[in-house]
C-alpha cells in the first residue's frame, strides 16, 4: 500500500472510532453496541440490510423515519471500510435522532438521542433502494476506492458539469444531465460518489465526482437540461 494511501486509510478508521466511541455524549444517549455483523459482498455495502437492522434494534416507528445522511467508505477492492446511517424518527412517543454504524469487519452498532425538533425530509427506504441498485463495480474509478454520500439540500442551488458528472438515477440506471437548477423553496437529496485520490485535481481538471438525483428529486427542480 502506498504511504499516502495508508495514511488516508488510517485517518478514516481513527475518525470512525472517535466519531462513534470516543466523542463525549449527553447522558440521554442510548447505545446498542456489537449488535450483529453484516456480510457485504464486493462493491455491495448492503445498505438495505443496515436499514432493517436499524429499525429492528432502535425501535423507531418505521413510518416516522426521515433520512438525514448515509455515508459509505469503500476500499479499492470493494470492501466496506465504514458506513454511517443517520435518520430521525419517533420512538416511545418521542422524536429521536438515530445513528447506525458499521465498522471494519462488518460489526453493527447503533445509538439514539432525543431530538425535540420537527424535521422535513423523506423516508430512508426509497433512497437506500436507489443506492442499493447502483452497480458500483461499473463505476469508472472503482479501483481507487470511493465515498458514497446521500445528503439533503435546500434553499436553492444550480448544478452543472463543473460540479461533477450529473445524472438522473432510477433503478440503478444513470441518465446523463447537463444542468439542474433548484429554486429557493425546493428541498432535495443528492447521491454523490467521489473517488479516493492521492492528490486534489488540478485547476481546470474535470471532476470525476458523480452527482445523481432521483426522479422524485429531479421533479422538484425548476429546470433540467439533459445531456
Amino acid at each position: 500500500m502506498k504511504p499516502l494511501l495508508a495514511v488516508i486509510v488510517g485517518i478514516t478508521l481513527i475518525y470512525a472510532f472517535m466519531h462513534f466511541f470516543v466523542l463525549p455524549e449527553n447522558p440521554d444517549v442510548t447505545r446498542i453496541e456489537n449488535i450483529t455483523h453484516i456480510e457485504s459482498p464486493e462493491c455491495d455495502p448492503a445498505v438495505l440490510d443496515l436499514w432493517e437492522i436499524a429499525v429492528r434494534e432502535t425501535g423507531v416507528e418505521n413510518g416516522s423515519a426521515v433520512l438525514r445522511r448515509l455515508e459509505v467508505d469503500l476500499a479499492g477492492d470493494g470492501v466496506v471500510r465504514v458506513m454511517w446511517l443517520f435518520f430521525y424518527g419517533v420512538g416511545d412517543g418521542e422524536q429521536h435522532m438515530y445513528e447506525a454504524y458499521v465498522g471494519p469487519g462488518g460489526t453493527v452498532s447503533a445509538k439514539s438521542q432525543e431530538f425535540n425538533h420537527t424535521v422535513q425530509g423523506v423516508h430512508p427506504l426509497a433512497l437506500l433502494e436507489e443506492v442499493d441498485a447502483i452497480a458500483l463495480e461499473n463505476i469508472p474509478f472503482r479501483e481507487q476506492g470511493m465515498t458514497i454520500l446521500v445528503s439533503p439540500n435546500a434553499y436553492g442551488d444550480q448544478y452543472n458539469e463543473t460540479r461533477g458528472r450529473l445524472y438522473e438515477v432510477s433503478g440503478g440506471i444513470f441518465r446523463p444531465v447537463k444542468e439542474v437548477t433548484f429554486g429557493p423553496d425546493a428541498s432535495w437529496y443528492t447521491i454523490t460518489i467521489t473517488p479516493h485520490r492521492e492528490s486534489p485535481p488540478s485547476p481546470g481538471e474535470p471532476s470525476e465526482r458523480i452527482i445523481a438525483f432521483t426522479r422524485q428529486d429531479i421533479a422538484a427542480a425548476d429546470s433540467v437540461i439533459y445531456g
